[in-house]
């Protein structure tokens, strides 16, 4: 039985991936990357709304990626109890700033 849960589990975690882009993509990037904790089956954010003017100081954002990866998918799954929904869910956010090119 406790295999059946483990493996259950592990289909039950699901990858979902959004990505934005500002204008032409520029190669010279440094990627940075924070989480964004969420819970009560994803309708209360714990961690603030990221901010990306404030992240990316004077500089343009390039690329934002906003992902629920397998790991943070197992963590959701590992905190959800029978029928409840999830009490915690982790999102990986990746983004990359860039001098300004207007």
């Amino acid at each position: 039985m406790k295999k059946y849960i483990a493996l259950l589990s592990l289909f039950a975690t699901g990858c979902s991936t959004l990505h934005f882009t500002n204008g032409p993509q520029v190669e010279q990037t440094v990627v940075r990357e924070q989480l964004h904790h969420i819970t009560l089956n994803d309708l209360v954010e714990i961690s603030p709304p990221m901010d990306i003017n404030y992240n990316c100081a004077n500089q343009q954002w390039d690329t934002i990626t906003v992902e629920r990866t397998f790991i943070n998918g197992l963590v959701a799954a590992l905190t959800w109890p029978s029928g409840a929904g999830t009490l915690y869910s982790p999102w990986t956010i990746r983004y990359s700033c860039r001098e300004a090119i207007d």
